[in-house]
């Protein structure tokens, strides 16, 4: 029987923890910089709103300007570190002429919630992050729903982002886990239905609804679909969701899978920032 990994359960726990937690602070606050405002970005701010009301987080939304330069951007974060927030995030995306690594460098590293700071990231190669990507967390935490031992398993990764695909192959390959990520040039060299259909456990992260077929999967397979777009005015996932469901042990759906864990995570995160600057105060 085919099982459908929602995401309701572990919000409804972590919920909890992050409440009787939030009492342990007199003041939290958020600063959540917004570079261009499209409907993904917009529909995450509207998410982080309705946490921050839940855990009484003071929720500071940044809009910058169109037109202002880098240089000037740089300035903004440096300022937001220098303020009382507990957490910073960069939604994405950013304007192109932009530099990312240098403008996701400037976040405090105490404040980096996302975890995408350079520093950050590069604790994970040697399992000791301070923060992890709520997005990745959101997948760790799925796979634990579905109790399975990732240890040995062939687990194969659609995409390459520093927010998702290259943090979670190295935290599952230190689990002894046989990752392989796969991206635009395993497409382009017809190569991608064969490791989606040789994976034990199938991680997806493109944002192109069915790009993965559902007769590529293999039986008994473990399904995280992360991806999301619209298809003929619904939302949907990367996967074609009913005929992977016919394959599949355990598959997330969309809506209601990594998507809604996400923003839980990101406040987990927050509270976290928030013990580590307190100890430091």
């Amino acid at each position: 029987m085919r099982k459908i990994l929602t995401a309701h359960s572990i919000v409804r726990k972590i919920k909890k923890r992050l409440l009787k937690e939030r009492g342990n602070f007199s003041k939290l606050a958020l600063a959540s910089v917004i570079a261009k405002d499209e409907p993904a970005t917009h529909s995450y701010c509207i998410a982080q709103e309705k946490w921050s009301k839940l855990l009484n987080v003071d929720y500071h939304k940044i809009q910058i300007k169109s037109g202002v330069s880098f240089k000037e951007a740089l300035k903004i974060i440096e300022d937001l570190n220098s303020k009382d927030f507990q957490g910073i995030i960069i939604n994405k995306p950013l304007p192109r002429e932009w530099d990312e690594f240098s403008l996701l460098e400037r976040i405090d590293v105490r404040k980096d919630i996302e975890g995408l700071n350079p520093y950050n990231l590069g604790r994970v190669f040697f399992n000791k992050a301070i923060f992890v990507p709520p997005t990745v967390l959101s997948v760790l935490e799925l796979l634990n729903l579905s109790k399975c031992e990732v240890y040995g398993k062939n687990i194969v990764i659609v995409g390459f982002s520093n927010i998702l695909g290259k943090p979670l192959s190295i935290i599952l390959a230190d689990r002894l886990a046989t990752v392989s990520v796969t991206h635009i040039g395993t497409f382009e060299a017809k190569r991608l239905p064969f490791y989606v259909s040789n994976a034990d456990i199938l991680i997806t992260a493109v944002g192109k609804p069915h790009f993965i077929k559902g007769s590529w999967i293999k039986e008994g397979a473990i399904v995280i679909d992360v991806g999301i777009g619209k298809l003929k005015g619904k939302l949907a996932g990367d996967v074609e969701f009913k005929e992977a469901c016919k394959r599949a042990s355990f598959i997330t759906p969309v809506p209601g899978g990594v998507g809604v864990l996400t923003v839980v995570f990101l406040f987990s995160n927050l509270l976290k920032a928030a013990k580590f600057q307190e100890k430091d105060s």
